[in-house]
Parts: structure tokens; sequence; C-alpha cells
């Protein structure tokens, strides 16, 4: 009998030898962080904490709570700069370093509050303690009294402490009081761990592992410290795989996808369910990832996929300019994987995918909750079967239901109101000085869809009339520029400027209820043109009435490499 040696898992390498257990008090923690003798490495995760979860961390230490074992790293550190909380501090080389590899929220939230420290705008730690309720409150929520509060700066050390208790205006009872809190709190003994070894990768498990509860690790969080850094990871590398692969996809002003969409468009064109987190895909999951190359070239061939007009005459594709119009994120994914294995589909194959998108935005199918939907789509994708592959995407959104738009209250992020945004814009809306500059206003993080009439003039409407007020009908794709819309529009003229006023999806009779202030008339006549318009949008998109025209090879019977 043969007996198989277990494969290595290469996500969680073992630790050359076990850590070591030592206590750690508050005191000796922040003292060591001041001092630049602990640090973060770059696999670890953004600060997520809140100030309500600094308050509880000090409610739990004041209290004697267990507040979880920290675990460490001993390695050598060079002089440089530290960020501790919302602060840079300058700090000095030591051969003694400690990086945190699980405890990183806890250990900042007491250093940063502990520590006199400029945080800036960063306000969580801003943490004070009140000997009236003999509790502590974030500043933000309960505003400081000089002499009353004491900053938990303050009670980070105990010269500062005696400083503050010149001016205080605390009774003796409430000063002792104050002196109790600040021992208990850096006496307090973390249990903690140190890890020696020379090899920097088994971290990489033991951090995930271990950030599986708490405020938990989010996806590409879990992919960066396995996966998405250097194998240094001690030094900072300016962008981790998923950022450059993030910035790949900024074709012609698409814009970013999230972090999130692009890890699940690499594991799904690397064969993985792209729904499921990274460590529970298995120990053979970071060997079978699509190099970084061929990646970047499926992703940049799904932007320009998901940009071409639909109806262009050689390559039609989805008709969505911008990753931020894209109804339903999940598409991406799904594209991007078919782009990996088919990079250059013909006419007719880019004309029924380009279908395949819109039929699933009207039906419902790519919504982000249908989970299961988005996982067997992906799986239906099959390398060297482009036509059973197609057949089986386009069964997935096979309905002929007649689309019926109804008017939804307007937001950017929403699917619905993204239809609507694309409608707009085939409508090409002009301003003033010519076409709206509508890609610049969301690079710049402006709203791109403004309000015709604002909240003020909507108050004397009916109270079905308001909430027609917050669909669409009440929306134009307008600069910045503009203030007052229904005050900009009334500085125009029919017909002198009717092209200007129709590319807002207006007419004679729409504008004229507007320059007449007939609110009201103009929402419901607006509402019903945009309804229409929207139909006429899908149906043309969809088109499931439209003659289905497959590749040549769907018609031929090959036999032998010969028709």
């Amino acid at each position: 009998m043969v007996v198989e040696e277990p494969r290595p898992d290469i996500l969680h390498k073992p630790l050359e030898r076990a850590p070591i257990s030592l206590p750690v008090t508050v005191r000796d923690l922040v003292a060591r962080v001041a001092d630049g003798r602990i640090r973060v490495p770059n696999f670890q995760r953004p600060l997520r904490w809140r100030a309500e979860d600094v308050v509880k961390l000090f409610d739990s230490v004041l209290r004697g709570y267990p507040v979880g074992a920290l675990l460490f790293w001993r390695h050598p550190f060079k002089a440089g700069e530290v960020k501790v909380g919302g602060a840079a501090v300058a700090v000095n080389a030591t051969p003694d370093g400690w990086y945190i590899v699980d405890g990183q929220q806890r250990t900042t939230a007491l250093a940063a509050a502990l520590l006199e420290l400029n945080h800036e705008e960063d306000k969580r730690w801003k943490v004070s303690y009140w000997p009236d309720t003999r509790s502590f409150a974030s500043d933000a929520d309960r505003a400081p009294i000089p002499g009353r509060s004491v900053p938990l700066s303050v009670l980070g050390d105990l010269r500062r402490l005696g400083r503050w208790f010149r001016d205080c205006t605390l009774s003796e009872v409430e000063q002792q009081d104050v002196e109790r809190v600040q021992q208990r709190i850096l006496d307090y003994s973390l249990p903690a761990y140190l890890m020696e070894t020379e090899d920097p990768e088994p971290l990489r498990g033991v951090f995930a592992r271990l950030n599986s509860s708490g405020v938990g690790m989010r996806a590409v969080e879990v992919f960066d410290a396995l996966l998405g850094k250097d194998a240094d990871v001690t030094e900072t590398r300016p962008a981790s795989l998923l950022d450059r692969l993030q910035s790949a996809c900024d074709l012609d002003y698409f814009g970013l996808p999230p972090r999130e969409e692009v890890l699940k468009a690499l594991l799904a064109m690397s064969g993985h369910d792209p729904s499921k987190r990274l460590e529970k895909l298995g120990e053979t999951a970071a060997s079978t990832l699509v190099p970084e190359a061929d990646v970047t070239t499926a992703l940049r061939r799904t932007v320009a996929f998901l940009q071409a007009p639909h109806n262009a005459p050689e390559v039609p594709g989805a008709g969505i300019p911008t990753y931020a119009f894209l109804p339903y994120p999940v598409v991406f994914a799904i594209l991007a994987k078919w782009f990996h294995f088919f990079p250059e589909p013909d006419f007719s194959t880019r004309q029924l995918l380009s279908r395949w998108v819109w039929r699933g935005v009207s039906t419902g199918v790519h919504q982000r909750a249908a989970v299961s939907e988005m996982r067997d789509q992906v799986a239906s994708i099959k390398e060297n079967d482009l036509q059973g592959s197609l057949n089986r995407l386009l069964r997935a959104v096979a309905s002929e239901t007649p689309v019926r738009w109804d008017l939804r209250p307007f937001s950017s992020r929403s699917a619905t109101s993204r239809v609507e945004l694309l409608t707009l814009l085939t409508f090409r809306p002009q301003d003033a000085n010519g076409p709206v500059h509508w890609r610049s206003l969301l690079q710049a993080g402006e709203r791109v869809a403004r309000e015709v009439l604002h909240a003020q003039k909507q108050e004397n409407l009916g109270e079905n009339d308001r909430k027609l007020a917050r669909t669409v009908a009440n929306r134009v794709l307008l600069d910045s520029r503009s203030s007052g819309l229904d005050g900009e529009f009334r500085t125009w003229k029919w017909p002198k400027h009717r092209e200007r006023i129709e590319s807002h999806a207006m007419d004679e009779t729409s504008f004229g209820f507007l320059l007449a202030k007939d609110h009201a008339a103009f929402l419901h006549y607006r509402a019903e043109r945009i309804r229409t318009e929207v139909t006429a949008f899908l149906h043309a998109r969809t088109g499931f009435d439209a003659p289905t025209y497959r590749p040549v090879e769907h018609y031929l019977d090959f036999d032998g490499g010969r028709p």
C-alpha cells in the first residue's frame, strides 16, 4: 500500500518553531509604539475601528475584562516615520522590533488614545474619562469640559496627569478615582506571543487565520495578506496586485472598479468560485491563479466590450461607458472570464453577449443578491467551448417578458437609476457651452444627475407629485457650473435653444410647463416621456424579438475539420 504524502498548503506555511508567551502591560505596549519598536507590516489591513470600538476597549480594560491576545514577530527596524492612528511619528532604528501580526486595531487604539499626538481630522482616538459617570466617551459624542473630563492622552503619562490636576476642578475624591483609572489602564496586562522566524511567508497564513472573527477581514484584505503583496512583507510597495489590476481597467475614462470586483474577476477566470474567500478555496488555489499579464489583458478587453456602443457596425458592445453606470457589477467578473477564454469573439457573439448583459438587467438575473445565479453563470463558461458557453449564458437570462418600466426614487447607486442615466445619455445632453462633460463630473466626485426642482420648490406639490419629484423625472445631466436648474432652463428659449432643450428629454410641451411654473404637470409629462424612452432603450438592447444570428460555426456540421 502506497501512502501519499500530504500536499503542501502553499497558503499556510508552517512556523519553524512555536511562539514564546509573554505578558505585556499597556504601559510597555504604548512605550514600544512611541519608540517605533512596535510597527505594522505591509500585509496588515487598514484600520477599521470606529470611536465606539475605542471606547468599548478602554471600558473593558477598566473593568478588567480580557480583550484577547496579541501576536508579534521579532524583526529589526530601520529609522523612519510610522503612522499611529492619524499621526505620523519619527522613530529610530532598533535591533529588537516587533511587527504586529494580530492585534493591530487594539494596539493602535491604546497607543493613539494614550499618547499625546496630533491626529489631524481623525477623531476616533479622541476619548475622555468622565468622573461624574465613571465612564469613557468619545469627544465627538460628548463635548469635553476643560478641568472636568480627562483626555486619555493625559491618563497615558503620570507627569501629564500631575500637570492636569493643577488646573482641574475635580474634588479630591474624583481625583483619587482618576488616579485609580490611570493605574488600572497602564498596569493592565495583555497576553502576547512573540514569533521568531527568518521566513516571513508563514506570517501571512497566521494573519488570515486569526482575523476570521471580530471586525472581519474583507475578501480583498485576505487576498492582500496571503498573495497580494510582494514576498518581503517588511517593505511597502506602491501598489498591490489588486491595485495594479484595478488601474489597468481605467481605459477611456471607464473608472476604477472596486477592488472586490477585480478580485472576483481574477478568481472567476482562474476557475474558482468568485463568491468565496481565497482562504476557503483550498490549498492549491494560489498556484492556479492566472498570471497578472493575462488577467490585465482580459480585464482590458472586458472594459472595451462594456464601453463599445451596442449598435457599433463592426465591434458592438454593451454601451456602458463608465463603471459608475454599470447596473449590476456581477457581469464584470463573468465577462472577464469570457474574454480570458475567448479574447476575440466575432460580431454575432459580441452582439449576443451584449443582449445577455441587458437581458440580465431587465429580468433581474444580474442582481447582486443573486449569488447562486452568478456562480452558475461563471461555471457555465467552459474553455474551448465558445458556442456552448454562449448558449448557457443566454439560457440563464431567457425571459421574453415585456419590459414595463416604473420610475423609482433616484439613487446613483441603484441599478434602475443607472439604466435611466444611460437612457438620458443617449440624448447627448448639452448645456449653454456645448456637450455636458459628465465624465469630468464623475472624476471630480460631483453629482452627474441633478434636480430640476429643488426641495423648497417641491413643498407646494401634492404627496404623489412629491414622490415623482424624487425620481428621474426631476433629474437632468447638467454640469455643476449650472445652479438652480429650473432657473437655468428658464434662460433658454424655444425654438432658439430647441436642440439643447431636447437633449434633456424635454419637448415644447414639457418645457412650456416648466416655464409656466406648473411643476406638477412638468413632472408628470416628463415622467411619461422617460418611461417610454427607457422602455425603448431596453427593448433595443435586450433584442428579445430581434433575429438571432449565431457564429458561422453554429450552422456548420464539422466532420474532420471540413463542413
